[in-house]
């Protein structure tokens, strides 16, 4: 933060934040996993053996390597959607393509009915377009 000579000094607009870091306390990285195709059914419950539990599969195997902070909607059709986990546990998963892999080894493993073989994930910067919202 910085102090701003052109505001009154004690009051509460004083000081301008001018950098682009994360206040989780840690440096936070995102990241999307395209599913190519849609997710939209896949909502059961891994504890009750649901053959549609694609989305807590996927949950279930990113959390396996690091841990989630934020989760973002399916967007794009269903066929997308945003994890944040702490920079510093990251590492390699995603240019060594080990989250993809995993996330891709799910595909006919009896919790996903939506094929997920082709699933890709990229690492990206989160926003928020003006026409999206809310």
């Amino acid at each position: 933060m910085a102090f701003d000579q052109t505001k009154p000094a004690g009051g509460h607009q004083n000081f301008v934040h001018g950098t682009n870091m994360e206040l989780e306390g840690v440096a936070s990285s995102s990241f999307t996993v395209d599913f190519i195709n849609a997710m939209t059914a896949e909502t059961g419950s891994l504890h009750t053996g649901s053959s549609t539990a694609g989305l807590e599969a996927v949950r279930a195997v990113i959390n396996s390597y690091v841990n989630i902070l934020t989760e973002g909607p399916l967007v794009e059709s269903d066929k997308q959607k945003t994890y944040t986990v702490r920079t510093d546990t990251l590492g390699t998963l995603i240019s060594a393509n080990t989250l993809r892999d995993a996330i891709r080894a799910l595909n006919g493993a009896g919790n996903v009915t939506a094929t997920i073989s082709s699933a890709t994930v990229t690492a990206t910067n989160i926003g928020i377009l003006t026409a999206a919202a809310v």
